[in-house]
Parts: C-alpha cells; structure tokens; sequence
C-alpha cells in the first residue's frame, strides 16, 4: 500500500475519532489535549537526545509527565496559583539532572533545549484548553474548532498556492519547498476561512466580531502557525530526525501533524481574551 493511501485511510479514520473527543465533553477533551502534549513532549526530548547526549531514557519519560504537568492548572481559573510551584519544581528537576548525569561543556545547551519541552508544549501550549467552554455539545468546542481548522486552512491553501504560484523561497535553509506565495496564499484562505464563523459570514457564529477584527486574528493566528511550522522544521533538521515520531500511520508524529498548533493556539487564547466575542 503506497504511503499516500496509508496517508489518507489514517486521515479519514482519525477526523470522526478527534470530532467525537471534541463534542463528548469535558474528559475526552482534556485527555485529548494531555495526550497530544505528552507524544509532543517525548518526541522533543527524543531530539534532542539525538544531538547532545544524557540520560536520554529519563528525559523520554520526564518529559511528558511534566508537560502534563504544567498543562494541568489552564484546566482552572485560579492556574496561576498552581502554575508557579508546579514550574519551579519542574525547573529545580531538570537542572538538578542537568548536574547530575550531563557532561559540563554540553550542560547549558542540553539544558535550555530540554526544558523548553514542557515549557513550549505544556506551559505555553496548554493555553489552548482555556478555548473550551465545560459541558457537551459543538457549542462548548466551536471556538477550538474553528481556530484548528483556520490552521489547517492555512496549511492546505499555502501548499497548493505554493505549489502552483511559489517562486520566491521563505526560508529555504530550513523547509526548501516553503514560499513567499504559499504563506500569503494561506494567510488569505484563513482570514476566509475564519470569516465565514463570525457575525458578518455566512456560517454559524461562532466570534461575534466584525470582518476587520476576523480579520487581524486570522492573520495572526495563521502567521503564528506558519511560524510554527517553521520552527519544528528547524528543530528536526538540527537533529538530522526526518519525522519526530511514527504515531500517525503515514503521517508521522505528533509534532509534524501539529507544529503549527503549538504557537497559534495560545497565541489565539490570548487575543481573543482581548476581545469580545
């Protein structure tokens, strides 16, 4: 079976899957949501163990569990009171097997690049739990629907209008086939794509505000995104890993499916907390 049917069969498997944890309710989105940030956690440990060598099979499992950790207090509205223990306890661990088991030229690199995986994908990227609303139904998770599927908008519009219109290269040290094209080809499909869930379009509304404020959020959220991407592009090519791991049947690991979620998403959960919607 060739790797684009594998692709697809997995990707039409998988939407009904993600769509039932998202309506279910509280418990299926939240495990969904520590789930995916505990994968994302290992497979960034994972990449850096490949580069600068440690106790490799202990950062595979502390990694993940403090990510979880530090995704745990978005799920109250009081986090802060929790975030900052939880934080410095995480830190005081990590520079303790820093010293411990990490050789001293290798120390301060090996250390800033490890960490930042409960940093980026716990602390920072946990803040997507603060787009759902508590109780069951599309209502309560419109919000984080709407946001991951501009996202996904972004991806699927940059890769056509880069493909057939791509001239100029966005950053070809890191992701060759990325072009200046594609990324505003994208951009554009998300500020659509997003208006259609605000009061002005023609789909339910889902953020009541109006096409200029639809569209400065799509545009940040689908930069943020492309940022995003480009930014797990570069941590697996500085590690000389191809694919950050192999749970998506065709479709790699969780960082290559969601490399753009994990800086737009907080990135949207802080405006629109500016905003009224």
């Amino acid at each position: 079976m060739s790797n684009l049917a594998i692709r697809c069969i997995f990707a039409f498997t998988a939407m009904p899957i993600v769509a039932f944890l998202l309506w279910f309710g509280d418990y299926t989105r939240f495990a969904f949501i520590f789930a995916l940030n505990a994968v994302a956690a290992y497979e960034w440990a994972k990449m850096i163990s490949a580069v600068y060598s440690g106790p490799a099979k202990l950062m595979n499992a502390l990694s993940p569990i403090c990510a979880m950790a530090l995704t745990a207090p978005w799920l109250v509205s009081n986090g802060a009171f929790y975030m900052l223990p939880i934080l410095a306890i995480v830190i005081l661990f990590y520079i303790a097997i820093a010293f411990a088991f990490v050789d001293v030229k290798n120390l301060f690199p090996w250390l800033s690049l490890q960490i930042m995986a409960p940093l980026y994908l716990g602390l920072w990227g946990g803040m997507s739990l603060k787009l759902f609303e508590f109780g069951q139904g599309w209502v309560e998770c419109s919000k984080f629907i709407v946001v991951m599927t501009t996202l996904w908008a972004c991806d699927s519009a940059a890769y056509f209008a880069g493909r057939f219109l791509g001239r100029h290269k966005f950053s070809p040290h890191i992701s060759p086939k990325k072009t200046w094209e594609g990324a505003i080809g994208g951009a554009l499909f998300a500020i659509f794509w997003f208006w259609i869930w605000t009061r002005s379009g023609f789909g339910y509304t889902v953020f009541d505000v109006s096409f200029a404020t639809a569209a400065g959020l799509s545009l940040a959220i689908s930069t943020a995104g492309q940022l995003g991407d480009l930014l797990i592009s570069a941590l697996k090519r500085w590690s000389g890993i191809k694919d950050s791991g192999g749970i998506f049947p065709g479709h790699g690991g969780v960082l290559d499916r969601a490399d753009s979620f994990y800086l737009a998403m907080p990135m949207a959960t802080i405006l629109l907390s500016y905003i009224s919607t």
